[in-house]
């Protein structure tokens, strides 16, 4: 039985190192696998060949935003947008705040929920802090301001030349609370 044991040992160490090597290659594997495909190809930015067409906006071009809000029917909250249109530039950051008031004398959730005009504008938008993240709990009367943070991508197609961010913002089923 010791030398069953002893050969069992030696097949398993046989493994791991066959193993081993075989993870240890495929760095170098991968990286010809790469070079050949062109998958992952790394390019310094002045060999970067000009990406330029007529139906993509140029690095920096000029948007107008146009921002929105409404609520729920029945729900006591005042929402709005402390700007209401702003001018832009494609691939800046963006930060306008909106205020929220619980209008009534009870606890209230809501949850809102962006939507983007025209549609085909929503790709493009690329949202880094937004109220509409997660629920929020207001206090009976209580008042606060949100940042909403974005960019707008160069990629934005040139024929759209102004995109409205707007909320629509929910009450929660079974979160709220009477007084």
């Amino acid at each position: 039985m010791h030398t069953a044991n002893g050969i069992l040992l030696k097949k398993l160490l046989l493994i791991a190192c066959l193993m081993f090597g075989f993870a240890w290659a495929l760095v170098p594997l991968y990286r010809t696998i790469c070079e050949v495909t062109g998958i992952n190809r790394v390019v310094k930015a002045d060999e970067a060949p000009a990406v330029a067409t007529d139906s993509v906006v140029a690095v920096g071009a000029p948007v107008t935003l146009v921002f929105d809000a409404n609520v729920q029917a029945g729900l006591p909250w005042q929402v709005k947008p402390l700007v209401r249109k702003l001018a832009a530039r494609t691939g800046e950051f963006v930060r306008v705040d909106y205020e929220i008031t619980n209008a009534s004398n009870r606890r209230v959730v809501g949850q809102a929920l962006p939507r983007y005009l025209p549609a085909a504008a929503s790709p493009y938008i690329h949202k880094l802090d937004c109220f509409c993240f997660k629920e929020q709990a207001f206090a009976p009367g209580e008042t606060r301001r949100f940042p909403v943070v974005f960019v707008v991508s160069r990629e934005l197609p040139a024929e759209i030349a102004e995109v409205t961010l707007a909320y629509t913002v929910f009450d929660v089923p079974g979160r709220s609370i009477a007084p």
